[in-house]
């Protein structure tokens, strides 16, 4: 037998084998990731580098950062108010007024009542012998009434409802002749306990997002972030200033956005989609997220195929790292260039 035929006599079972294990291999793919296999539609494209930003977007309300809720130290039926909502007040301006007729009566009754005792006092310190007993009963008396007529006077300074800081009122919730109690808002029986007048500096607007609790770990202060309101063409920029450490009565946690130089068309209450970016990474290899099938946190798998296109496609397991909307990042396990399947169909669970 010349050389010739017996090259090619174990050149054939050797193509047999390799055929075969090219098989085994795409039924190893098969059996172990049979998601991965490609379907009709499928496409490839190469590893590439691009920047990737992790974001937190959530609703959120225009708040002014410094707001007041103001409400009377005492009770009594309104008398006088002396603003309505959109006035601008200043630090010490009147708002409110209640009726104070008996407590003026007290004070006057105190007050007299002093009068009274002082002069017994000085009658009982003339006498002689001094009458001991007389003076410490009117001393004492004195005391009574000199706290008497603190308490009044109190009471009738807080009869007079005060902006305790330069602001604009947005909301007033009584009317003359209703009745209010101390700290509460009027009428007596009003269902919900609303400040009587709430007050609100405009020229310190902010942005106020809700964050659900599933997203405030990755939030902090000083991260970048913007919101786009309803009715402003022009976006709010700036960043994070508070993070509440405890969530609202929703269950959802209040952050607020300050902008640096906040749109002049911008009004308390207008609704607003933030956008909090939580992390970047600078041109890092990246795939579509329709390519990994997700195994594990920070772990997934995709197909590579081979270079020249011909052969199986490889299941490669990789280490992930940031994800946007559109792509994820690729920390370990391809390289640039590496052509890898995007099937037609998302993996269930692809994004991380």
């Amino acid at each position: 037998m010349s050389t010739g035929r017996r090259r090619r006599g174990w050149l054939v079972p050797t193509l047999l084998i390799v055929v075969l294990l090219a098989g085994v291999a795409g039924t190893v793919i098969v059996l172990r990731f049979p998601g991965l296999v490609p379907g009709p539609g499928a496409t490839v494209v190469p590893v590439v580098r691009a920047d990737v930003v992790a974001e937190v977007r959530v609703p959120g309300w225009v708040r002014s950062s410094v707001e007041s809720e103001v409400s009377f130290a005492v009770s009594g039926t309104i008398t006088a108010i002396e603003v309505a909502p959109g006035a601008t007040v200043r630090a010490g301006d009147v708002l409110a007024r209640l009726d104070d007729g008996p407590v003026a009566a007290r004070l006057a009754a105190a007050q007299a009542a002093l009068d009274a005792d002082l002069q017994e006092i000085d009658l009982a310190r003339r006498s002689i012998p001094v009458d001991v007993v007389v003076l410490s009963r009117a001393e004492a008396d004195a005391a009574r009434d000199r706290a008497d007529i603190t308490d009044a006077e109190r009471a009738l300074e807080a009869a007079v409802l005060r902006a305790p800081r330069d602001g604009t009122v947005i909301a007033v919730a009584g009317h003359v002749g209703e009745r209010v109690l101390a700290g509460a808002p009027t009428p007596d029986d009003a269902p919900s306990r609303r400040p009587f007048v709430r007050l609100l500096d405009l020229g310190a607007l902010v942005v106020r997002a809700e964050v659900p609790p599933r997203d405030v770990a990755r939030v902090a202060t000083g991260q970048p972030a913007g919101a786009a309101v309803d009715g402003v063409e022009e976006r709010v920029l700036g960043e994070v200033v508070a993070v509440e450490p405890a969530p609202g009565p929703d269950g959802a946690y209040a952050v607020t956005v300050a902008g640096t130089t906040p749109p002049p068309s911008l009004r308390v209450g207008q609704p607003a989609a933030v956008r909090i970016l939580v992390a970047r990474a600078i041109a890092v290899p990246v795939v579509p997220l329709e390519a990994v099938r997700v195994t594990g946190p920070d772990r997934g798998t995709v197909l590579v195929r081979p270079p020249d296109g011909r052969g199986p496609d490889r299941a490669v397991a990789v280490t992930t790292g940031l994800a946007d909307d559109v792509s994820i990042e690729i920390r370990d396990g391809l390289r640039v260039g590496d052509r890898v399947v995007v099937p037609r169909t998302p993996f269930a669970g692809a994004r991380p």
